[in-house]
């Protein structure tokens, strides 16, 4: 049953201050990095879905332009501090970073072809009526258009997320002369037939009573779980359903790294956040997740108890049992070999979920963030000294890097006091986990003592870096390269070895 309280748009009347909070560009970016803009802008031969304003007057929470022929754009390298991420054909976003900031500024570029094709005509006109803007040396379009197309993007699309977009929307409305709100209504009203009936009760009604009339709700529900049913990736969660009518993800997903794509494509990073307990590792990641969703972050959590498929789950129950038999017990090779199959039933689940995570990435449909990677369990069991193939995960693939959290282990016993860790074993994860991340090519490892907006910062730019460096060595002919491991089998672990063995393991 649909939850349809999730899909109801922020509030604005009585929400006043958390809806303009949700609801508007950082200025503090968008002042450091409006040269890149409008470097970007004249590239993609664009037109600003803004007013003529200076760049931190400018309303709404992105940057939303529109192109009609040119996506020349796409073999222009914009340095690292800008990742261009393909949505969808003729749907593009550019994300603009200042590596002083925890923030980035969001820049849509979409063909107004696609998303406003009934109006072919009028799309023209209004390109050739776009406004010279002395303030950001860019092309403006006119009210009149910038109006209509946001009631497109509002009303049809329903691309809308706060009541506080829809009161703006009204003000501008009853504000224009009756000329050019006469222009818009017939566009509407022939364009928008189903919608009509809505807009006008914007225009009509006080905003209050709009906002607060159950079918109102209605109607913008509808729309948000139509909008929401094309999902590839929501609040960090992967809609599988979407992603496999995609040939690119389906192509990457079969591949891998030797897919072959065309030059203008662009991949996205997976990244495997680590550390060792109470780094803040699950804290970080509930970050990405809740205020870089502009990244369409996909989280994907690697523990062995939160399989993909479902019937992994009762497949390790069962083993499980059956290893609690007496007669299973007292024989060796028949113990043996249901842990065996017990520990690649479980490595076989998070390969399928490596599987699914990188072909996301690799779709260029969004970042990967995998969280409780099984470097975990390499980090104390590898090199193995009796027998050369255990653990089972040093043959596991790697993504293309690491994030390490570095944690203090006197910081660990006191953020996990439950867990009963003691200070000679959290010495010793951490010695095994730094060693471990030195035979890594790609990892950014972060100093213990540093504060949560530092480590925030640190891990956006990785991100951007990590994009840079993956599309630089894919553009340049090498295709998709990951994190390489050079393994050190005389590397000696610290610590008791009848402590290092990961819990719910099998093997």
């Amino acid at each position: 049953m649909i939850n349809k309280k999730k899909y109801e748009l922020v509030p604005y009347h009585n929400n006043f201050l958390s809806s303009k909070k949700k609801n508007s560009l950082n200025k503090d970016v968008i002042k450091y990095v409006k040269e890149t803009i409008k470097k970007i802008v004249r590239c993609s031969n664009a037109v600003l879905m803004q007013e003529c304003k200076n760049f931190e007057d400018f309303s709404g929470r992105d940057v939303d332009t529109f192109y009609l022929f040119n996506n020349q754009f796409l073999n222009i390298d914009f340095g690292e501090d800008v990742i261009l991420n393909q949505r969808e054909e003729g749907s593009y976003r550019f994300l603009i970073n200042h590596r002083d900031m925890t923030d980035f500024i969001n820049l849509d570029v979409e063909n107004l072809a696609i998303f406003s094709p009934q109006t072919k005509n009028e799309n023209e006109i209004h390109f050739k009526e776009a406004i010279n803007c002395d303030k950001t040396g860019l092309k403006h379009f006119e009210i009149k258009s910038i109006i209509y197309y946001k009631i497109v993007k509002y009303f049809s699309q329903g691309i809308v997320f706060s009541y506080e977009q829809l009161y703006k929307l009204k003000k501008i409305l009853n504000s224009v002369n009756i000329n050019d709100l006469n222009y818009i209504l017939n566009l509407t009203s022939k364009n928008l037939p189903n919608e009509n009936i809505w807009i006008k009760k914007l225009i009509q009604d006080d905003f209050q009573t709009f906002e607060q009339d159950e079918n109102v709700k209605k109607f913008w529900i509808g729309k948000r779980i139509i909008r929401q049913n094309k999902r590839k990736v929501f609040a960090g969660k992967l809609e599988l359903k979407n992603l496999f009518k995609s040939k690119k993800f389906i192509k990457a997903l079969l591949f891998g790294s030797w897919a072959n794509w065309s030059k203008n494509h662009n991949p996205m990073p997976a990244i495997a956040i680590v550390g060792n307990d109470g780094a803040g590792k699950t804290t970080i990641c509930d970050y990405v997740i809740k205020n870089y969703h502009k990244l369409d972050p996909a989280f994907i959590n690697m523990k062995s108890d939160v399989p993909m498929m479902p019937h992994t789950k009762y497949l390790i129950k069962f083993i499980k049992k059956i290893l609690e038999f007496s007669i299973i017990k007292n024989i060796s090779v028949f113990k043996k070999i249901f842990l065996f199959i017990g520990q690649i039933a479980d490595i076989f689940d998070q390969y399928i979920k490596y599987k699914v995570g990188m072909a996301y990435a690799d779709s260029g449909y969004g970042i990967t963030i995998f969280e409780r990677y099984i470097t975990d369990k390499l980090r104390g069991e590898f090199p193995n000294k009796k027998n050369k193939f255990l653990p089972l995960e040093q043959f596991f693939p790697l993504p293309d890097g690491f994030f390490y959290l570095d944690i203090r282990p006197e910081v660990t016993l006191k953020r996990k006091e439950k867990d009963n860790h003691t200070l000679l074993e959290m010495n010793s994860k951490r010695a095994n986990y730094i060693s471990l991340l030195e035979e890594f090519s790609e990892v950014k490892k972060i100093p213990c003592d540093k504060n949560f907006e530092e480590n925030i910062k640190d891990l956006k730019n990785y991100i951007f870096e990590l994009s840079f460096k993956k599309k630089k060595k894919f553009k340049s002919g090498l295709g998709i390269k990951r994190c390489i491991w050079k393994k050190n089998r005389k590397r000696v672990l610290a610590g008791d070895p009848a402590k290092r063995f990961q819990k719910g393991s099998f093997l």
